[in-house]
């Protein structure tokens, strides 16, 4: 309630300081009663904004002209603060003018706005209901009492209203309407007392989407990408929900905000910060922190710790095992509730940083949200970077690991140690762990020394000195895991700040320990005492005057201990071409020819094992020289915490130049290097980080860097090597350069591999040349063979634009895939193995033997299966997915447990789908499948029909087994059509008349006496007869339609239309200009086809029909035809990748690539399409349709023949020719001319309806004037395919 009373009031203040007005409004013109602005006939609302710019909110686009002239449309742009065709001013109070232009906004007679040079009543623009013009409203700017200071003139739009959530008592603030960037919506949300959004569960996702609606709009949240935990919500809230859009978060570099997405119901997707969107402001209601728990006690080896006790053990189990073994100790595996736990498990337990642990954080029961097993809120997370990850693979479980102690998610099948925790007992057991030995009362230990937590709140000088008299001095910190203790002791506690035995205030600029002088050292332009923060930073240092008063802690060497001496440093040589340095065992190198990004550069570093370079020392910085200017791995993701390295190490020392960093405009986070100032104030400077400079890489001393050039050329990665071509070459040529150099066209096979690869290319111009062929058909395959698991296509491809892109170009543009025709030129990428392949014997498949017993389909339980002979089902196949999918669909009662590993089940929801696999906990109590191999006897053809006579069924043609008939005619044997098909290589054969279904799913034609295996299939469905009756219509007129030069017609033939033409042309070609060369479904069909082309054999010996041949060797129609007919010519289906048919037998060959005629096929059109003058279809209207452009009608043939008797004498074009506007076609043969009422016989063409047409005097000349105007053909350089586009008429 307090925090809603200070939001009103803080609107009420802001309220009273507001000049003038700055609502929304619409501009209209009071002449024409037209708006300046409009969607769907909707007045849209407009409202100034800076830089005198008019801002249309529901668009989230700027007002703006096309160009300084006359004429120039007035349009919607995304807004831009720089352009000056989006500046406006207002002359004579209701005239908008482009500013310092004599050119004003003019609304026309067809209401769209233009520049025009006069001043008239169109040019007069006023806010609808009033007198007023746009210059009487202002633009949201400058707000009192400092709650949008900053972003004055950064649109600042806060509705100011929050949304209270029912149960949590959360705040939601929704500013759809604004344009900040990531960081301006941060600020204006901080200075409200609140943050950007965070969300930590499906529900609030849920209510946050029915809040939003349909704003449709992108907008910002707080989740934001760190370079240690990677993604994090700022605000401190666990990163245990993930609902991240398919591919999302973009591995690219700069994309480290994420953004709420309407598209996708509101799924997160990564941004670059840079954008300019609106927000959501969220404020968490006031939680209870949980109390200091007393300190209880442990069996050993138990280790106590607030309430609890804690164990680590080594001995590797799954996930599940490790779990098992907690609980039968009394416990459950380790839950870390907050930093001070975190800090504690890796400082006082013992734990390594190579030790791999698990913990008890999973997200087995619903996949993307994680939960502990004890089921205790989630409060804290603490993610290593780039987990948890988004891949499909399936990875449950969560371990500790690295020197951090960062979490990552595994597979829980996997083996490693874990840690258990369980509630501490009130009273002693006598056998305990035996802690703080050498300490006094009250005291902590942790390795030599002891720790004290100062009672009182004192000065840092009485803070010291009270140390001292106890014997001991203010804190020192030596290394991270130090650290780790002292957050373990204080990092909870409702105090803000320990004093720690840090300061400059004796030495100026330069931070000393008051016990240790020869430290590494930090310098500040802040003079003060360091202090450790608690709470949400806990473990920071920050700056305080010493003459605060704060609590403090003391540290002195335990007693009978001995201080451990620091082992020498092993030193290593740097590679050739590094740089080592004086103070770290690190190699330095400045990289880049070209610029790059901060995070590019930092993306590169690691992509060779190492990272951007963090200096701590001015001796360190001296080993570069050079006139450069470079990133470094300084960088302040998050504007509370600072500056910190990149590769996580603590920063001790600074370089800063006089005045740096200063955040010009609160856009520089990032450090760059300059070597020249090294001996001078100071060598840094921030800078925008999407600015490109050179950058500086570090390696460990002695480690070779994962991007390592062979003796050849080529590029070492991940145990592959990649070379990446100067030249540009057809594909063919590629791939042999890749073959001659022992390797191949590259398969990309990962996320990563991607991403290296693009990164190698992202800088040079034009696409490279992949292992990947692209079938019309839409399959793919990598050309070595392997399997294609990973696809980055570009929106909209493939594209067959000319049915001739068959391979596939890697852009630069972040990596996407396009298809191209292979005889393009392009750069190519090769890829072979690192290593020699060793030699490996393929086990050959044995053929599976076995039968099923009656009922099988409804035996559950695994033991159960196996008590029978069999085992959980495996679906090792499309067709037994499909026979498990059909059994299911019959009685969908429960889910059905299947033999994959991680508990997967078929599910019976429709609305995921019956059939589909899914994730489930194994201790879930569902049914299952079993399976049990088959056993069939062998037999012919003949024979196993007869067999399946005798059972009163036939072969079964779900399998598609198939009988050839004659004239190479495939059917099922009763009667079905085939509408699948699934041919092998080079199949059907017309010398074998059987068909076989193969272990490898293909189908394949055979002697019908070869004995095989065979499957009967009892139905009562009966095969629909064939039909006589084909209603429709062909396009175009021959006496109108006039291709190239060619006059030609549309003919029909039963339910199709035909187009022959002689024009020579090459396939890919041929099948773009008719939308779909012909396929050919059965002999009447090749007869019709081969009777329309025998004329033209003495010219044109073969014609292209619509077959082609995909990668894998098998021949398909492009209309997707099954095929179910063949009539090849002996030996003719090994040739080229292209069909034609012969003029002179008709029979089909795979033709060479050259010019031919062609032959096109469309269905025949269900309606009629009239060019009618809209005043036909809507007499009443006075504005929109006042205008004669004729509109397109789609009507039956009944109304057209109603329409053509009401308008016989107006205007229009029927898509059929002029004729057909007196005729009603009744079938093939015959039409009904719509005067007269008689039936007129024509065969093919329209001559006889023309000599028809002479018998009616008025109807005659009319069409002899529409013939001598030559009604315009359809484009000439493509022939309408089956889609048209259609302008709606007024009046719908």
């Amino acid at each position: 309630i307090m925090k809603i009373t200070t939001a009103f009031v803080l609107l009420i203040q802001t309220v009273k300081c507001l000049a003038s007005d700055d609502s929304s409004f619409q501009l209209t013109n009071m002449e024409t009663g037209y708006c300046l602005v409009k969607t769907n006939n909707d007045c849209n609302d407009i409202r100034w904004t800076t830089g005198d710019r008019i801002l249309v909110p529901q668009r989230n686009k700027c007002l703006g002209a096309q160009g300084k002239s006359v004429g120039s449309e007035i349009s919607l742009y995304d807004c831009d603060e720089n352009s000056e065709l989006q500046k406006w001013e207002c002359r004579n109070e209701t005239v908008l003018a482009l500013k310092d232009q004599e050119l004003y906004i003019e609304l026309t007679a067809d209401n769209t706005a233009v520049l025009s040079k006069r001043v008239g009543a169109n040019n007069n623009l006023t806010i609808t209901g009033t007198s007023s013009g746009a210059c009487t409203r202002t633009h949201r700017g400058t707000y009192c009492l400092g709650v949008f200071l900053e972003l004055s003139e950064r649109w600042p739009y806060s509705k100011g209203g929050w949304h209270v959530h029912p149960t949590t008592g959360a705040y939601y603030q929704l500013n759809t309407q604004s344009a900040l960037t990531w960081r301006e919506a941060e600020t204006s949300c901080k200075q409200q007392g609140a943050s950007l959004l965070s969300i930590t569960d499906p529900h609030e996702q849920a209510y946050v989407t029915v809040l939003l609606g349909t704003a449709g709009t992108k907008l910002w949240t707080g989740l934001i990408l760190d370079p240690e935990h990677g993604w994090k919500w700022l605000d401190g809230r666990p990163y245990r929900y993930l609902k991240w859009d398919s591919g999302h978060p973009l591995p690219d570099p700069g994309h480290n905000c994420a953004v709420f997405e309407p598209v996708v119901h509101y799924s997160w997707q990564s941004s670059p910060c840079s954008k300019k969107l609106g927000y959501i402001c969220y404020s968490k209601a006031a939680e209870q922190l949980p109390t200091q728990a007393v300190r209880g006690f442990c069996s050993a080896p138990w280790i106590p710790y607030n309430g609890h006790c804690f164990r680590l053990d080594r001995t590797k189990k799954t996930w599940s095992d490790a779990q098992r073994g907690c609980r039968n100790g009394g416990g459950d595996l380790v839950n870390i509730r907050n930093v001070e736990d975190q800090r504690f498990v890796i400082s006082q337990l013992g734990y390594k940083s190579t030790d791999e642990l698990w913990i008890g954080l999973n997200d087995r029961k619903t996949e993307g949200l994680f939960d502990w097993t004890d089921h205790s809120p989630v409060r804290f997370t603490s993610w290593e970077f780039g987990k948890p990850a988004t891949s499909t693979e399936i990875k449950d479980c969560v371990l500790i690991r690295g020197e951090n102690g960062n979490w990552a998610d595994h597979m829980c099948e996997e083996k490693h140690g874990y840690i258990c925790m369980k509630m501490s007992a009130s009273k002693s057991t006598g056998d305990v762990v035996v802690q703080d030995e050498g300490c006094k009362t009250g005291w902590r230990r942790h390795g030599s020394y002891c720790y004290f937590i100062g009672t009182e709140v004192l000065t840092y000088s009485a803070a010291r000195a009270d140390c001292t008299r106890s014997g001991s001095y203010l804190v020192d910190v030596s290394n991270g895991v130090d650290n780790a203790f002292l957050v373990s002791l204080v990092g909870m506690k409702p105090e803000k700040y320990f004093w720690i035995g840090l300061s400059n205030y004796r030495s100026g600029h330069r931070f000393v320990w008051t016990q240790h002088f020869n430290s590494n050292l930090l310098r500040c332009r802040k003079q003060g005492c360091v202090a450790m923060i608690t709470g949400l930073y806990a473990g920071h240092w920050d700056v305080l005057p010493c003459t605060n008063e704060e609590k403090y802690i003391c540290k002195h060497l335990a007693e009978g201990a001995a201080i451990t001496p620091t082992p020498p440093l092993a030193t290593f040589e740097c590679v050739a071409g590094w740089t080592g340095m004086t103070s770290r065992n690190y190699c330095l190198k400045v990289q880049g020819s070209r610029g790059r990004t901060w995070f590019e550069s930092r993306d590169y570093c690691r992509t060779i094992g190492g990272d951007l370079a963090s200096f701590h020392s001015l001796a360190d910085l001296r080993v570069l020289k050079g006139y450069y200017t470079a990133w470094i791995g300084f960088s302040a993701p998050d504007p509370v915490t600072g500056y910190v390295w990149s590769d996580g190490s603590p920063v001790q020392f600074t370089h800063w130049q006089r005045g740096q960093p200063d955040n010009k405009n609160n856009v520089e986070s990032c450090a760059v290097f300059i070597p020249v100032m090294t001996d001078g104030s100071g060598s840094w400077n921030d800078m925008h980080c999407e600015m490109s400079n050179d950058w500086i890489c570090q390696i460990p001393a002695g480690k070779r860097t994962d991007r390592n050039n062979t003796s050849d050329g080529w590029l070492e990665w991940n145990g592959n090597q990649y070379y990446f071509s100067r030249g540009s070459v057809a594909i063919e040529q590629a791939r042999r350069s890749c073959q001659n150099m022992h390797g191949d066209l590259v398969t990309i096979n990962s996320e990563a591999e991607s991403v290296f690869l693009w990164k190698r290319l992202k800088r040079r111009q034009g696409g490279f040349w992949i292992g990947l062929t692209v079938d019309l058909d839409e399959t793919y395959g990598w050309m070595d063979g392997s399997p294609v698991v990973f696809q980055r296509w570009d929106e909209g491809q493939p594209l067959f634009k000319n049915n001739d892109e068959n391979c596939a170009v890697m852009t630069p543009f972040k990596g996407f895939w396009v298809n191209y025709n292979c005889g393009f030129e392009h750069y190519y990428i090769c890829k072979r193995s690192g290593t020699p392949l060793a030699n490996a014997t393929v086990v050959p498949a044995v053929s599976p033997k076995g039968g099923c017993p009656q009922n099988w389909k409804k035996i559950c339980s695994r033991t159960q299966c196996k008590r029978m002979g069999g085992n959980l089902a495996s679906i090792s196949s499309k067709i037994v997915q499909g026979f498990l999918t059909v059994e299911m669909a019959k009685a969908p009662t429960t889910d059905l447990w299947i033999g994959m590993n991680k508990c997967a089940a078929m599910t019976t929801d429709p609305n995921i789908g019956i059939g589909k696999w899914t994730k489930r906990s194994c201790n879930d109590t569902v049914g299952f499948v079993c399976g049990r191999n088959v056993v069939t006897l062998p037999m012919t053809w003949n024979a196993a029909k007869a067999h399946c006579q005798g059972d009163g069924a036939q072969l079964a043609n779900v399998l598609n087994c198939l009988c050839f008939q004659t004239g190479g005619y495939f059917r099922y044997i009763d009667g079905w059509r085939i509408t699948i098909a699934n041919w092998d290589y080079n199949e059907p054969r017309m010398d074998q008349p059987c068909v076989y279904v193969d272990v490898d799913k293909t189908w394949k034609t055979a002697d019908c006496n070869r004995k095989m295996k065979s499957i009967c299939m009892k139905t009562t469905d009966v095969p629909p007869t064939e039909s006589s009756d084909f209603p429709g219509f062909c396009p175009d007129d021959p006496d109108v339609f006039i291709f190239r030069g060619q006059t030609v017609s549309w003919l029909p033939f039963r339910g199709y239309c035909y187009l022959f033409l002689k024009i020579n042309v090459e396939w890919p070609l041929a099948s773009a200009q008719c939308g779909a060369l012909a396929s050919i479904e059965d002999p009447h069909e090749q007869e019709f086809i081969h009777g329309n082309i025998q004329m033209f054999q003495d010219s044109e010996p073969m014609f292209w029909i619509g077959l082609y041949k995909t990668r894998k060797g098998m021949w398909l129609w492009l209309d997707r035809t099954a095929m179910d007919y063949t009539n090849w010519a002996l030996r003719e289906t090994s040739g080229s990748r292209y069909g034609a048919i012969g003029a002179t037998d008709g029979k089909w060959v795979a033709a060479t690539q050259r010019s031919r005629g062609y032959i096109c096929k469309i269905p025949k059109g269900e309606t009629i399409i009239t060019m009618l003058p809209s005043s036909i279809t809507d007499q009443s209207s006075t504005t929109e349709s006042s205008t004669t452009e004729p509109c397109v009608i789609l009507t039956s043939g009944a109304a057209l023949k109603q329409l053509s008797q009401q308008h016989a004498t107006t205007q229009r074009r029927s898509q059929r020719g002029a004729v057909w506007l007196y005729f009603q076609a009744e079938n093939d043969t015959t039409a009904t001319c719509i005067i007269c009422k008689k039936g007129v016989k024509y065969s093919g063409n329209t001559t006889d309806l023309f000599k028809h047409v002479r018998n009616h005097a008025e109807e005659n000349e009319e069409l002899k004037k529409r013939r001598e105007e030559r009604i315009p053909p359809p484009d000439p350089d493509r022939p309408r395919p089956r889609g048209l586009s259609v302008k709606q008429c007024p009046g719908g």
